[in-house]
């Protein structure tokens, strides 16, 4: 670099959440914009590098997103500022006034980015809703130009001074489009969502991308020019002078970078995990606003850098955020991972990866099968590699969220999505969702109340761990969790659930069909369950060969000669101590899904270890995950037969239970009671359907989970409603006419389509039963 490094000049502190976008006068004034709902306005004082904020704009009744400034002209002496928002609109300011004096609504999601034209008095908006448009300040009635070709959300616009205009999109590609609206070129290379683009000559431009990288494009050709690497993960903003010869980036690996012709000339680390957006002054300092709620401004000029003891602190700062993110490289803890000594033994298959804490370094390592030794891959960086996983960020469809939550609709089926931003009406996300799946109307109150009980207030982005495990603290591996820690999971309706918008209320009884408990993160359970064999003294633990092997057999990829050893480990594996074993017990519900599995597990060798997890006092965890399993098991002939065999002293330790624990233990066991109703019927086994019904009443006022009591309800209708022969019937209608608990529950339910609490599917199922019974 030809000048001196950049280094903190000021900060700028007065927002409550992450600054998602700055921009600049030629005055020195600054704009910003947060997720706090508020665009703030910051002066020089005249005092060396001091800031003041002198106003905050308001208009915008959602986050804010993204600004950008008009610089004062003859025309308009003061110049203009303009905000785009969440709540998809544009507000448009008059530089020294806090209400907007227009308000623009042509945009149907959320404004994303805008940019400053380079023709006077024009700016540009992209938006989530695949369009981008151009505006000229004489007439904000519609766009100049609207811009429609990309299949998803389009993150980011500029034009050119050649007069096209380049979109880029999380589609993941580029589009240069002509004066007249007309596609010229669309540009492929980038891998993943592209954030962010900067002009630097006539017909040249650069993008950032989720992938990492920095691209180099002409427009006029059509071609890449070349690559800028050295991001560790996302990349959100760019900018650069007029000519590229610098570069300025930011994003998500807490870093700024700088780069001077197209060569990384200097890494600013900010105490910060994600750094959105990074702008110029026309004195060439930068300016970055981060998650942390921030707005700093850093310079190559020594006469404006802060004061030593601001520089000190700030770097003393760093050093703390770069120190507590090293302790963790995504889910995993360092101090977890093995040393070097594990490289002393030789890989299994070729590729086979390990990670290795060497001390000073967290390295990885790459099996080479026809050299015979493991060859260093590289070093592991505390946010490394530009995937969500790595990010923390939720997206979905390219857009970002503060959670995405996988909704079970219907069993075999994959889940839907469920977006939701924090702030958001939880009403309003739950019939746009009920609207883009064709859902029924009838399950409104129960997604917009899941949303609300799982958006409160825990955080999605975390570089550490925040969640442990219930017995060894260590990675964020939940028992029963489902998918992601940070994605709960949420049963909306089973195979038997009508998701067609009509009138009449669906029926949900009889149902014929075992249902299946089968969501799970895989990585996560694996993780855990390498982590506790580790640690296991050499008579339990597992060959790493064997461990493998488990993992392809629960995926069924596993071959037919190592099928027979994984299943002797994975019963091997069910005997481990009980407050280790819940990673097992997660395998081994999902591992009986498998025919030939559960045929080869479900025998009399798997009751003695169901029969010490459904105890009264066994670990919550493995009793509910032992539920999972028995329920699962049913799927096919071998553990059909074994939980019909046994179903007895299962019942009867459903009774003994002093408590039917957590909403996942509940849902377990209303699977299971569920599921030995389906085999029961299958069967004819008036009997038994009687015992069975009995456990439903004495279960049904201890539930408080309203999933569980709908799959108990729905366990009970199917009992009264499939049985064959009249007086069979009659016998178990009376019985049910007969309990006070059951007629008090139903008539509870029944009459509850008033409150919120209640999900109208309980109502009518309860409605169902009463008919069956009057």
């Amino acid at each position: 670099m030809d000048k001196p490094p950049y280094k903190l000049s000021s900060v700028l502190l007065g927002h409550t959440a992450d600054v998602r976008a700055v921009a600049t006068f030629v005055d020195g004034t600054v704009v910003s914009v947060s997720r706090d709902k508020t665009a703030r306005v910051w002066k020089p004082t005249g005092k060396g590098n001091e800031y003041e904020q002198s106003a905050i704009l308001t208009g915008h009744s959602n986050f804010v997103s993204s600004v950008c400034v008009i610089n004062p002209s003859e025309r308009n002496p003061k110049g203009y500022i303009i905000t785009g928002s969440n709540d998809n609109t544009i507000c448009v300011y008059i530089a020294d006034e806090t209400v907007p004096v227009h308000t623009i609504m042509a945009h149907q999601n959320t404004v994303c980015n805008l940019r400053t034209g380079k023709k006077d008095d024009t700016f540009l908006s992209s938006s989530w809703d695949l369009t981008a448009k151009l505006w000229d300040m004489r007439d904000l009635s519609k766009p100049q130009l609207n811009l429609t070709g990309h299949t998803a959300a389009v993150w980011c616009v500029a034009d050119l001074l050649s007069g096209n205009i380049v979109t880029g999109s999380a589609d993941k590609l580029i589009i240069v489009w002509a004066i007249d609206g007309s596609i010229q070129h669309k540009l492929t290379g980038h891998t993943d969502c592209i954030r962010d683009i900067v002009d630097i000559k006539k017909d040249e431009f650069l993008t950032c991308a989720n992938d990492a990288t920095i691209r180099h494009w002409n427009a006029k050709l059509g071609t890449c020019l070349g690559n800028y690497c050295g991001h560790e993960n996302y990349i959100y903003s760019i900018a650069a002078v007029p000519n590229g010869t610098y570069v300025y980036s930011s994003g998500e690996d807490r870093t700024v970078r700088v780069w001077y012709n197209a060569e990384l000339g200097q890494t600013i680390i900010l105490p910060t995990q994600s750094i959105w957006c990074i702008e110029l002054f026309s004195n060439g300092d930068i300016i970055t606003g981060s998650s942390d709620g921030a707005v700093r401004i850093f310079s190559s000029d020594p006469e404006r850098y802060a004061n030593s003891e601001a520089l000190e602190a700030f770097e003393k700062e760093v050093a703390n955020t770069t120190l507590n993110a090293q302790q963790v490289i995504g889910d995993i803890n360092i101090k977890d991972l093995p040393d070097s000594k594990v490289l002393l033994q030789p890989g299994q298959r070729d590729g086979q990866t390990k990670i290795v804490n060497e001390g000073d370094a967290v390295r990885a390592y790459s099996w080479s099968q026809s050299e015979q030794r493991w060859i260093k891959i590289g070093d592991v960086m505390g946010a490394s590699g530009g995937t969500a996983a790595t990010s923390g960020k939720q997206l979905y469809n390219g857009i970002e969220y503060d959670y995405v939550f996988s909704v079970d609709i219907q069993d075999g089926v994959p889940p839907l999505k469920l977006p939701y931003n924090k702030g958001e009406d939880p009403w309003h996300a739950a019939q746009k969702f009920l609207h883009d799946n064709n859902l029924s109307q009838l399950f409104l109150d129960q997604v917009a109340n899941f949303i609300v009980k799982n958006s409160e207030p825990a955080p999605v982005l975390t570089t550490g761990s925040q969640y442990v495990d219930p017995f060894t603290g260590g990675n964020r591996y939940v028992p029963g969790s489902g998918t992601s820690s940070s994605t709960p999971d949420v049963t909306m309706q089973s195979s038997m659930f009508s998701s067609s918008n009509t009138s009449a209320p669906p029926s949900y009884i009889p149902h014929l069909k075992y249902l299946k408990l089968e969501q799970a993160n895989m990585s996560a359970i694996f993780e855990k369950l390498n982590e506790l064999n580790v640690k296991q003294e050499s008579i339990c633990k597992i060959p790493e060969e064997k461990l493998d092997a488990i993992g392809k057999l629960v995926g069924g990829q596993v071959s037919e000669e190592v099928k027979a050893s994984a299943i002797g480990a994975l019963k091997n594996l069910l005997d481990w101590p009980n407050d280790i074993v819940f990673p097992v017990l997660d395998i081994a519900r999902l591992a009986v899904l498998h025919k030939e599995i559960n045929d080869q597990l479900c025998t009399e060798e798997l009751l003695p270890v169901i029969q010490r997890h459904i105890k009264s006092d066994a670990i919550p965890s493995n009793q509910m995950l032992t539920f999972r399993l028995i329920a699962n098991m049913f799927q096919h002939e071998r553990g059909e037969k074994l939980g019909l065999d046994h179903r007895d002293e299962i019942l009867k330790s459903l009774l003994d239970l002093q408590s039917l624990g957590n909403k996942n233990n509940q849902v377990a066991i209303s699977t299971y009671i569920l599921n030995l109703i389906v085999a029961l019927n299958k069967y004819n086994d008036t009997p038994a359907r009687m015992r069975t019904l009995n456990v439903i009443f004495a279960m049904l006022p201890r539930l408080n989970e309203p999933e569980a009591i709908f799959r108990a309800l729905v366990g009970m209708g199917t009992v009264l409603s499939a049985t064959p022969d009249p007086s069979d019937r009659n016998e178990l209608i009376s019985a049910v006419r007969q309990s006070e608990t059951a007629l008090s529950v139903l008539r509870t339910l029944s009459e509850s389509a008033t409150d919120l609490n209640t999900t109208n599917k309980l109502v009518n199922c309860s409605k169902q039963i009463i008919d069956l019974i009057i």
